[in-house]
C-alpha cells in the first residue's frame, strides 16, 4: 500500500511540476524561470511528502523513504529540464519560419 501512494505522490508531483511549466513557458522568452518555478513546486511537493514518510514511519525507514524521495527529486527534476528545453527549442524553431 506504501509503495503505490510513493509511486503516485512522484507521477502527481512530475504532472504538476512539468505542467506548470509548460503553461508557464508560454509566457516567457527562456525556459529558466518557468523550470525554477516548476522545481520549487516540486520541491514543496515532495517535502510534504517526506514529512509524511517520516511520521508514519520509524526512523530507520522513514530515513530511507526521505532519501528515495530526494532521489526522485532529482531524476524527476532532469526529465523535467530536458522536457522543457525541447519544448522550447521547439517554439523558437517555429518562431523562425
Amino acid at each position: 500500500m506504501k509503495i503505490s501512494i510513493y509511486i503516485l505522490i512522484l507521477f502527481v508531483s512530475a504532472v504538476v511540476a512539468i505542467g506548470w511549466s509548460w503553461k508557464r513557458l508560454l509566457d516567457f522568452n527562456t525556459y529558466k524561470k518557468p523550470f525554477l518555478e516548476g522545481v520549487l513546486l516540486q520541491f514543496l511537493f515532495l517535502l510534504f511528502a517526506s514529512v509524511w514518510w517520516l511520521l508514519t514511519e520509524d526512523m530507520t525507514d522513514g530515513v530511507m523513504g526521505v532519501f528515495y524521495y530526494f532521489l526522485a527529486f532529482v531524476t524527476i527534476m532532469v526529465i523535467h529540464g530536458y522536457i522543457l528545453h525541447y519544448l522550447f527549442s521547439k517554439r523558437k524553431m517555429k518562431e523562425r519560419e
